[in-house]
């Protein structure tokens, strides 16, 4: 693939190819594009004669990648998604804001995104100074209140001082050391947890407050050995075999598929973890920038979750400045 010199024709043809192999299927990628499938096929066939490598081989479902493709997904994905950015927005007064921004981001939600997102949002406002903390939603929370952050990823936060809009929500799961029974195939039932001890995030909001508002209402107890606001602390003592923990899959699924971890389900009831993008009603921003962000960051997540990357599924779509206030 090496040598190849792209026009702009090319760089459409990628933005095929990379729907394509979102959708795992030509048909459901014609779809999605508003194109005709004999018109989508020939342009993937173009790229390929090209490149002069196959792309992708067909299965009973549709498509998948070869070698040669998923290496092209990997290298192309993000720079292509950079430039997008950069020419949606390199005509707006946005583009030349010249300040810090300063972002919030979930410990669960850092690894998978906290990337992605900067590199978008670098995209879009090139003269903008990122500045990014990884903490608690109650530690964002009092961040954004005090002015230091501007906004955050969080988990819902009911606060009439914050403009709050859900981002997206994803199954929490039972996780335990590589020694453990836990399976992928086997749920483990929510009043199983009472014979585990557990390893759990300090705060009180989000997946503790999950877990501690069903017990109540299960008429249970949780016992928590350990309590840490440190996710890879968490993650250390689990795999050391000192406790389990209930995570989302996102926050553990390196350690998963290298069995330094092991999952299962989470039943009887089922648990979701939930997140949104939250901004102070006072924020101090031009016009419409909080929006212009918020828009960014969501479309990282939708990438994310549309790739199978994040395991999640997305809340409708709503911008930052609809309505008022959550209560």
């Amino acid at each position: 693939m090496a040598g190849v010199a792209w026009s702009s024709m090319d760089t459409q043809r990628l933005r095929h190819f990379l729907r394509v192999a979102e959708e795992g299927s030509i048909s459901g990628a014609a779809t999605e594009l508003g194109i005709a499938q004999p018109a989508l096929s020939r342009q993937i066939r173009l790229l390929e004669e090209d490149l002069g490598v196959t792309l992708f081989r067909r299965t009973a479902r549709g498509v998948q990648l070869t070698e040669e493709g998923e290496r092209l997904r990997v290298t192309t994905a993000s720079p292509l998604r950079q430039l997008e950015l950069a020419m949606r927005y390199v005509g707006s007064p946005l583009a030349r804001l010249e300040r810090s921004l300063h972002i919030g981001l979930p410990p669960t939600a850092a690894g998978i995104l906290a990337t992605p997102m900067l590199e978008g949002l670098t995209a879009a406002f090139p003269k903008i100074e990122f500045a990014l903390s990884v903490a608690s939603t109650d530690v964002l929370v009092q961040g954004m209140l005090k002015g230091t952050i501007d906004i955050a990823v969080v988990s819902p936060a009911h606060d009439g001082r914050l403009f709050y809009h859900d981002l997206l929500s994803e199954d929490l799961v039972v996780v335990g050391g590589p020694a453990s029974s836990l399976r992928p195939d086997r749920a483990v039932q929510f009043s199983e947890l009472v014979n585990l001890p557990l390893v759990l995030p300090i705060s009180p909001s989000g997946i503790r407050n999950s877990l501690e508002n069903t017990a109540l209402r299960l008429k249970l107890t949780i016992i928590s050995r350990f309590s840490t606001d440190s996710l890879e602390v968490m993650k250390d003592l689990v795999r050391a075999g000192h406790g389990h923990s209930v995570l989302p899959l996102s926050a553990c699924a390196t350690e998963i598929a290298t069995k330094r971890l092991r999952h299962a389900p989470l039943g009887g009831p089922s648990l979701t973890h939930q997140l949104g993008i939250a901004v102070t009603s006072h924020l101090e921003l031009p016009r419409g920038f909080a929006t212009k962000v918020g828009q960014v960051i969501r479309e990282e997540a939708e990438g994310l979750v549309r790739s199978g990357v994040w395991a999640a599924e997305l809340s409708p779509r709503r911008g930052l400045s609809d309505g008022p206030p959550q209560q």
